[in-house]
């Protein structure tokens, strides 16, 4: 049987226990071959840093030359690996995980973090580092002290060190959301961060460290560190190592093959709901979230069928802070202006900004840049040297609907207010009954839209209507569809581990009161819309696809009439 190392992160172990592995190993010799050699590579959550790091500790850390034919005789550095190969000290630190709680405890974790890191190099080298010194290191305070007291101890040390540090940013991305002078504070000219770096450094000046790669979310912190460690450069951008993490469609489908789902529509799902990551430009492959990918092929495997639920609840724990972005320099209706027209329109056009300065106002160009380093936006296209951005994949989708239904019910006047969400659904899918959940869309809109939240109307209803189909989980969505000339609103098609009864087809309408005269005129039109769109041949093959136009008047539906195709 397969096994997929969904959730691992140790190189050593996928290869040695036989766990599938895709080779990324050409980029180490690519990474060589650059003139750089302070390198910075940032990836949304779950996408393989934490791996890559881990191969690279394997492949150069000099403790390990004896497994090298193990662990990478196979692999393509293996049949032909660089001089470098297990020649330096490696000195790997993990800055995830530590508590914004407090000042205090940032500082302390930060701390310990380190500690932790120099306590790993004193095991992996004890003829460098005896128990004595890492003893009188431990006891040291002061994150920087810290590291200028570690580095003076391997003073005349003939290695060179390979600096590895894992999620970079990874507190300060959650500072800038809730506390941002305290994160003006660490990484300004005295702040502790900084001061770290500063060290870091002074290492490479002093040629003690030969090699540094970072990786992290965003470069939120780049820019605070700027004059303290002005000698990285980040490949994140850089279409040439596009490919370096994540899965390409084609390794995708091998996957597949070989866990036995080789089939064209279960492909084409995982790429509705996984793939469409672009980092560099509009003409880079798309990639694919492995987390998201593992995740699936894990269940499969497991349960001997598709899971029903294809969204994975650790993306949901990294993905969903959706709600911590948007407070980025201030609730602001600009925020809320962007998250309509991404649901809406599909996509947003803007300069991404390579770092983030936090001493002036915090832009649109910043807010949309951040969005897209997250991976809650990708690179759809370009418009001469601007990005157009968009929602990658449903999975991101639904995290971006559910964080609006959080929105909507944050507004509702009436604060006893139940929605009975699922039952509408449910209804909808089995009884082929769109009123109950049509009528819970406009009493929703009937309460909110006066309060700066979104408007009574053909937008409105459609924004409502998709949050709280996503809330049921039960169909793939899709919007706009494109079908015989024209656009479908709304698509509601089935997933394969659910047998949802029906699958829909929406048209959906919106008068003002002053137009009603034109509402036979409307229902006409939306009739001879649906009907076009049923004739195209990808909704003919769609069993039991049932097709309704909906149109609202004011604040009330005045038609929901199911449209047939015609004989």
């Amino acid at each position: 049987m397969l096994k997929l190392p969904y959730g691992r992160s140790d190189f050593a172990s996928l290869i040695e226990d036989g766990f599938h592995y895709v080779d990324r190993t050409r980029y180490i010799a690519e990474l060589e071959q650059l003139g750089e050699t302070y390198l910075v590579f940032l990836r949304p959550r779950r996408f393989g840093k934490s791996l890559w790091l881990s191969t690279l500790n394997y492949y150069y850390g000099k403790q390990y030359t004896d497994k090298f034919d193990t662990l990478f005789g196979q692999l393509t550095i293996g049949r032909q690996p660089t001089k470098l190969a297990n020649s330096y000290l490696i000195l790997h630190l993990d800055f995830s995980g530590i508590s914004t709680i407090s000042r205090d405890s940032t500082y302390q974790d930060f701390l310990k973090k380190i500690k932790a890191g120099i306590s790993r190099f004193a095991q992996n080298y004890p003829d460098l580092i005896s128990g004595e010194v890492l003893e009188k290191l431990l006891k040291e305070a002061v994150p920087h002290a810290l590291m200028d007291d570690f580095l003076t101890a391997l003073t005349g040390c003939s290695y060179k060190i390979y600096l590895l540090i894992d999620e970079y940013d990874h507190f300060t991305n959650e500072l800038v959301s809730f506390d941002i002078s305290q994160f003006q504070d660490i990484v300004s000219k005295q702040g502790w961060v900084r001061k770290f770096y500063e060290v870091v450094k002074t290492g490479t000046g002093q040629g003690l460290i030969d090699r540094i790669f970072m990786t992290g979310v965003s470069p939120v912190t780049l820019d605070g560190l700027t004059s303290g460690f002005n000698i990285s450069k980040d490949l994140t951008r850089n279409r040439r190592f596009e490919s370096m993490m994540g899965f390409t469609d084609a390794e995708v489908g091998n996957l597949l093959q070989k866990i036995g789902l080789p089939n064209r529509e279960t492909h084409q799902l995982l790429r509705d709901w996984y793939n469409g990551y672009r980092f560099s430009n509009a003409h880079a492959e798309r990639m694919y979230n492995p987390d998201m990918v593992l995740y699936f092929g894990t269940e499969y495997i497991s349960q001997g069928q598709m899971p029903e639920n294809l969204l994975d609840t650790n993306i949901v724990s990294d993905y969903g802070k959706i709600k911590q972005v948007f407070r980025l320099g201030g609730e602001t209706s600009q925020h809320f202006r962007v998250l309509k027209q991404v649901l809406m329109e599909g996509t947003i056009t803007t300069h991404i900004v390579p770092q983030f300065s936090f001493e002036r106002y915090f832009t649109a160009e910043d807010f949309l840049s951040m969005l897209f380093y997250l991976g809650l936006l990708t690179i759809k296209d370009k418009n001469l040297q601007l990005a157009v951005l968009g929602i990658p994949n449903l999975v991101i989708e639904k995290l971006y609907f559910d964080f609006f239904r959080e929105l909507i019910e944050s507004k509702l006047e009436e604060r006893g207010f139940e929605i009975n969400i699922q039952e509408a659904v449910y209804t909808l899918a089995e009884n082929n009954q769109p009123l109950p959940l049509l009528e819970l869309v406009t009493d929703t809109l009937k309460q909110i839209s006066n309060r700066d939240l979104i408007h009574f109307n053909e937008t409105g209803l459609k924004m409502v209507l998709l949050s709280y189909l996503h809330m049921a989980q039960l169909y793939t969505l899709r919007s706009e569809h494109e079908a015989e000339r024209g656009y479908v609103d709304l698509l509601l098609l089935r997933q394969p581990a659910i047998e949802t009864p029906y699958q829909f087809a929406f048209e959906l309408k919106y008068l003002k009161q002053k137009d009603a005269s034109k509402l036979a005129k409307v229902t006409e039109e939306g009739r001879i819309q649906l009907r076009r769109y049923l004739s195209a041949p990808e909704l003919q093959s769609q069993p039991n696809l049932r097709a309704w136009l909906v149109i609202c008047i004011g604040t009330e539906i005045k038609v929901i009439e199911e449209v047939f195709q015609e004989a």
